[in-house]
């Protein structure tokens, strides 16, 4: 190749990525980075992906919901058969990392969600549902276009090709992880990713506590990440960003103002050069652990009477001797120059404020409290979550904040806080399982209208994480002990007749498997005929042709009609 085609090729590439970049789709989005540096990562070899083409169909489908005030709702697939079903009703899936960590790891040892699997465990599951998916799409056609036109109209048409939105965790490491980690989820099937603002050494579960945050920075800079690995691969894959700061109690480092807030400190001086760690280290080099540490931790963090900066600010206005209409002047001038979510002042300048409000020797320490592990104490919040969703939107295209209770207060919060930064923000809410709905104080038809009613406020797409989980263990536990004790009775009356009474195509397990397509499969490779046809006469399915009533028939009645 010449150089001046190579340099001309280049360039168009620079031209197009530009181009691509200034429609619609991302008029929201910012990039800290060029066009040409996306097109110097990529090779000279142009490749295609199906999961860009289920981005742009997820991109629609939640533009839409916007639009119409309404929610996607779905549920974390586990296997080929719920994904399929699902197909029927729902028109998005979720994959979950809690599931795959406790039922499909690439290692096959299950465990809790704490993001210990290997990373391409995730991947591995969206592929293996999306290849479902793209199966039974084949095999629909086949068995559509094999039918006659009248009743080709009265056979139901089933869009198996839903979007997957799957769960990336942290990202599984720096910058260059989260790009690994990116790239392997479009290549099987991804059409959505989402990433927490967690740190990857201790993640949790959103639903479990000691969950330690990461910088607004950091979480940016994965974000960003994601979405050069998504221009390098020339995809639209819808991002989704996730803050865990509502419940967070840690945070790993104090290096974003952003963050300075909702970080507390000790304010008893008389722990002054007495950390929390150097006292459990003592503590430890005299023996004692287990419970005698933690009685000293517990001992410690009483004393220290833990505040945020603010609160150390705000009682040391109260207690100065002036009169009380000054002290409301002040402590209005305080909140008016660091409240807000749009003012996130450095600690260094909230001093500075503070002083200017005649605040000059308060104690406060935010070092004083740290972990042994060396973390931050952290505030959280709504509004810390606020913080981080109006920081991620210009990466993101959907921002989810978990909760620890389906609380339509904190949601509407959140959404007005984010959006009036942010109007246009697409918003996501995880309809936990973790949560007790029973004692959420919530009516049966208050429960009923969650969905609509949070959608109206921006959520978007809604999913149960573990529906898929939960669904599975509950009809195989009943299932086994009702069969334990009556045997085929018990899988006729709860398993056969109802696929029967539900048009569930399972009922005839070898069609709903493709056999009918691998048999189109022999016969074109056999001039149109073929004697081991599996679906030819004999098979056992013809018997599920004989419509006999749901309650059931006797043996000698199937064999009157046989004869018939």
């Amino acid at each position: 190749m010449q150089i001046m085609e190579e340099e001309g090729r280049f360039e168009a590439e620079v031209a197009e990525v530009e181009s691509w970049w200034g429609t619609e789709r991302f008029r929201l989005t910012k990039r800290p980075y060029t066009a040409r540096d996306v097109v110097l990562l990529r090779g000279t070899l142009r490749q295609s992906y199906a999961s860009g083409e289920m981005a742009k169909k997820l991109w629609r489908t939640l533009k839409a919901h916007q639009a119409g005030g309404t929610a996607s709702r779905t549920f974390g697939a586990l296997d080929p058969v719920q994904v399929t079903m699902m197909a029927k009703h729902l028109d998005t899936i979720y994959v979950s990392g809690w599931q795959c960590s406790s039922t499909h790891t690439s290692t096959n040892e299950p465990g809790p969600d704490l993001a210990d699997y290997p990373y391409d465990t995730v991947p591995n599951k969206v592929e293996h549902l999306f290849f479902a998916q793209l199966y039974h799409d084949r095999k629909q056609r086949e068995a559509r276009m094999s039918l006659p036109r009248a009743e080709r109209a009265r056979a139901p048409y089933v869009d198996f090709l839903k979007p997957i939105i799957a769960d990336g965790d942290t990202g599984f490491g720096g910058a260059t992880a989260t790009v690994k980690l990116c790239k392997l989820f479009v290549e099987r099937g991804a059409a959505g990713v989402h990433l927490e603002d967690q740190s990857s050494v201790t993640k949790k579960c959103g639903h479990m506590a000691g969950k330690v945050l990461v910088a607004v920075s950091e979480h940016v800079n994965r974000l960003v990440a994601a979405r050069l690995q998504f221009d390098v691969m020339g995809v639209e894959t819808v991002l989704v960003a996730r803050t865990d700061a509502v419940a967070a109690t840690l945070i790993q480092t104090n290096v974003d103002a952003r963050d300075h807030q909702f970080i507390v400190g000790a304010t008893n001086p008389g722990l002054r050069g007495q950390s929390l760690a150097a006292v459990l280290s003592a503590g430890m080099s005299a023996g004692k652990s287990g419970r005698e540490l933690q009685a000293i931790e517990d001992e410690w963090l009483a004393a220290a009477q833990l505040k945020t900066f603010s609160e150390c600010v705000r009682d040391a206005i109260a207690g100065l001797g002036v009169a009380a209409k000054e002290k409301q002047r002040r402590l209005q001038e305080w909140d008016r120059a660091t409240g807000g979510y749009d003012r996130c002042v450095s600690n260094d300048q909230a001093r500075d404020i503070a002083a200017s409000l005649g605040v000059t020797s308060v104690f406060w320490d935010w070092d004083l409290p740290r972990t042994r592990e060396g973390f931050y104490r952290f505030r959280g919040s709504v509004a810390a979550a606020v913080v981080r969703g109006r920081a991620f939107a210009p990466h993101a295209d959907v921002l989810w904040m978990e909760t620890s209770s389906p609380n339509v207060a904190e949601c509407t919060a959140f959404s007005e806080g984010v959006k009036a930064a942010c109007p246009e923000a697409m918003l996501a809410y995880n309809l936990s399982p973790s949560f007790n709905w029973d004692a959420s104080g919530m009516t049966d038809a208050e429960m009923a209208a969650f969905i609509p009613s949070v959608a109206r406020l921006g959520y978007v797409w809604q999913f149960i994480t573990l529906a898929g989980f939960h669904a599975d263990a509950l009809v195989t536990d009943t299932f086994a002990r009702d069969f334990a004790r009556r045997g085929m009775l018990a899988y006729v009356e709860r398993i056969q007749r109802e696929e029967r009474i539900n048009g569930v195509e399972t009922l005839e397990h070898q069609k709903w498997s493709g056999a009918n397509f691998y048999d189109r499969v022999l016969k074109a490779v056999q001039g149109g005929i073929s004697s081991t046809a599996a679906m030819g006469k004999g098979v056992t399915e013809e018997q599920f042709k004989d419509p006999r009533p749901a309650t059931g028939s006797s043996g000698l009645q199937v064999m009157a009609k046989s004869r018939i």
